[in-house]
């Protein structure tokens, strides 16, 4: 949101009178007098001119507009929302504004400020503090009449009390939530309503807001406990959020302590999805159980960029996840020993279907130890930087004809996502094998395949045309997995 700010007046300033002749405005006065009523008099004229002119340009506009001769208000309303869809906080740099469909003409501000469905998500990231942010997020929010609302609330440089009491006014209609705000500032937004909506919060503590003691941080509190279902926290600690845990089916959490994530997952017994990125050593704030919880609705684990061997291990041993389908092990340089922790936790998931790992870390022969215990692995993603990793070799090992039959004999899709060059070569052998023929196999990469060589395509192409399922892809997240 933009707002121009106050231009300075130019209007150019001389004494009221002039006495220098017999208390008579002198010559040069006089004629500037004169002048100034006659730019005065054009100026009046020009702004009739341009009313008029106005005018006849909505007239233009009308004549003109291939749109509203052709669909009803209804259909031209849907076509407004295609432009700007209501969005997640995920999706925010890919959304149009809807404040573009009103400078267009009358016509479409007006249809588009009566649909309600184009203000329901907004994004208050105003960097000037001049901006008029306050009214700004006024209006939109009058324009969402009562739908769900959708609110991006990044901090920066707004003036946080004005409009903290706005989005409040609001706060029956919460849905989704993202809070990038410094942390002690939680307990400002905490609703005027009895009753909420909120399903979906995102509460973040940058590091670049002053930095204070986790002590001091204050917490996300409204008059009735949220059921939210989906919550992330990015440095911010589990005691910063107050809710009701028992709908909470995913949950992500960044840059917390080891112990927070073992208590979120005892509280929240119909957790489905569970991601645990960079967390830290205990906080000291919950006990850590010497049993392992037993969590029977768990189907999905994304373990990533947690490099302390106690934290990883702690993690494992603290969990039996019966129902669990898939794994995520994703950029964790743990030093060696950590094998026979993963290896130990593997048998207590009875129903792991899909695994995905990065092998940057991992020898080509401890990946085959440790995929030698995954005997119901339907899916496996290979995930590595490429650079140096000899990928050839561990193909070599996964499809040697002397492996044990029992070496994943379910599996039936195969996938290396690696971010610098692939052995193209490799991929002939996987389909050599009679435990490869019937693979669905893929390879994504940061070149998508063009550095293939002619002779190598020629014999990936005939393999395509003889029935096998091979495709390459152009790697879009790789970023998203390692941040």
């Amino acid at each position: 949101m933009t707002v121009p700010g106050s231009r300075c007046n130019t209007k150019i300033l001389r004494p009221e009178r002039c006495e220098v002749f017999d208390s008579k405005p002198c010559v040069a006065c006089t004629e500037d007098i004169e002048l100034e009523k006659q730019i005065g008099e054009l100026e009046r004229s020009i702004e009739k001119l341009q009313s008029k002119r106005r005018a006849l340009r909505t007239v233009m506009n009308e004549n003109h507009d291939h749109l509203l001769h052709k669909f009803p208000p209804e259909i031209i309303s849907l076509i407004f929302i295609r432009y700007a869809p209501p969005s997640t906080y995920r999706e925010k740099k890919k959304r149009s504004t809807p404040l573009r469909l009103g400078a267009v003409c009358r016509k479409w501000r007006q249809l588009a400020w009566a649909t309600p469905q184009l203000w329901s998500s907004l994004v208050v990231q105003v960097t000037d503090p001049g901006e008029d942010a306050p009214r700004l997020i006024t209006e939109w929010l009058e324009r969402s009449a009562s739908l769900p609302l959708t609110i991006i609330f990044d901090h920066s440089r707004v003036e946080q009390a004005e409009v903290t009491n706005i989005l409040n006014k609001h706060s029956a209609r919460w849905y989704d939530m993202y809070l990038d705000i410094p942390a002690y500032h939680l307990h400002h937004l905490c609703g005027l309503s009895q009753e909420n909506i909120l399903r979906r919060l995102t509460l973040r503590h940058s590091p670049a807001f002053p930095a204070v003691t986790r002590s001091k941080f204050s917490t996300f509190s409204m008059t009735t406990k949220p059921r939210l279902t989906d919550l992330t926290l990015l440095s911010v600690g589990l005691p910063c959020v107050d809710i009701i845990w028992n709908n909470l089916t995913i949950a992500s959490l960044y840059d917390i302590g080891v112990d927070e994530c073992v208590e979120l997952i005892r509280r929240a017994p119909l957790l489905q999805t569970l991601r645990l990125h960079k967390i830290n050593s205990s906080s000291g704030i919950f006990p850590v159980p010497n049993t392992r919880i037993v969590h029977s609705h768990l189907h999905s684990l994304e373990l990533s960029m947690i490099k302390d061997r106690s934290v990883f291990v702690g993690i494992l041993d603290s969990l039996c996840l019966p129902l669990l389908e898939q794994w995520l092990h994703d950029y964790c340089p743990l030093p060696l020993g950590v094998l026979e922790t993963m290896i130990s936790f593997i048998g207590y998931l009875p129903c792991l279907k899909i695994f995905k790992i990065n092998i940057d870390h991992f020898t080509r022969h401890q990946v085959i130890e440790l995929l030698s215990h995954l005997f119901l692995l339907e899916s496996l993603e290979l995930r590595t930087d490429g650079r140096s990793y000899p990928i050839k070799e561990l193909v070599d090992l996964l499809f040697n004809a002397t492996q044990s039959p029992l070496f994943l004999p379910h599996l039936q899709s195969l996938e290396f996502v690696c971010r610098y060059s692939f052995p193209w070569e490799s991929l002939p052998q996987i389909f050599a094998s009679s435990r490869g023929q019937s693979l669905r196999v893929k390879v994504n990469t940061l070149s998508g395949g063009h550095d293939i060589l002619d002779k190598t395509e020629n014999l990936l192409v005939e393999l395509v045309d003889e029935g096998f399922n091979l495709s390459i892809g152009e790697i879009e997240e790789y970023e998203e997995w390692h941040h």
